[in-house]
């Protein structure tokens, strides 16, 4: 898949290259950016090669999309690392309760009692497992 990608960017470069040096001369004839709005003085750029706002968009549309992906990618990590915790903090509370159960089972048998019956099994059936305090990535 990392071929496909850079054989796909190098494909993309290369017709870029071929669009600019075929349509040099449309290309380079300068152009004035102007902005009007009605509460401010309209203002204008230097003359610009069209080329270059050409080029200029392009680089701003790959860096916004950049930064969408870094910023998703960065959200979808601390949701990982939430969920890592919460799943830890799942199996420590399994291992706290597999004991419990083994020195109950202990118990009962030593002493002859013949129930399964763990002291508070409803207490603890009923408690639901406490948060794990990590940060939430919704909420940032």
């Amino acid at each position: 898949m990392r071929y496909l990608k850079v054989l796909l960017l190098v494909v993309l470069v290369f017709l870029a290259l071929v669009f600019f040096f075929q349509n040099q001369n449309a290309l380079s004839q300068n152009l004035v950016l102007t902005l009007n709005l009605f509460f401010i003085p309209a203002m204008s750029s230097i003359p610009l090669p069209f080329y270059f706002i050409v080029i200029t968009a392009f680089f701003l549309g790959a860096l916004l999309t950049l930064s969408c992906l870094v910023w998703d990618k960065a959200h979808l990590s601390a949701k990982l690392l939430k969920n890592k915790w919460r799943i830890g903090s799942l199996e420590r509370e399994v291992e706290k309760l597999q004991k419990k159960l083994g020195e109950a089972s202990t118990r009962s048998t030593a002493f002859g009692k013949t129930g399964n019956k763990l002291p508070d099994s409803a207490d603890t059936a009923a408690r639901q497992p406490e948060d794990v305090a990590a940060p939430d990535p919704d909420k940032v």
